[in-house]
């Protein structure tokens, strides 16, 4: 319950909704297809569209932490 309270403060104090074109798609499907990351489609989409905006991934999730980085895309691991 900690970790969805933590997270519904964030959003609510900094929420932004990005706009999502072709491109992420394809950086999405090259994300994807690094099968060594073991990157599921949504999460490659999350962090294809972060890249393309030059955000910052803030996530519960520790494998899409980790794994944000290697592809240049930064990433917060929220604990």
């Amino acid at each position: 319950m900690a970790a969805l309270a933590m997270f519904n403060r964030l959003v609510a104090e900094s929420f932004t909704v990005l706009a999502v074109r072709g491109g992420p798609s394809q950086a999405a499907a090259k994300f994807a297809d690094q099968h060594r990351l073991g990157l599921r489609a949504g999460d490659a989409l999350h962090l294809a569209i972060a890249s393309e905006h030059g955000a910052t991934v803030h996530t519960l999730d520790q494998r899409l932490a980790e794994v944000g980085p290697a592809l240049g895309v930064p990433t917060q691991l929220l604990a």
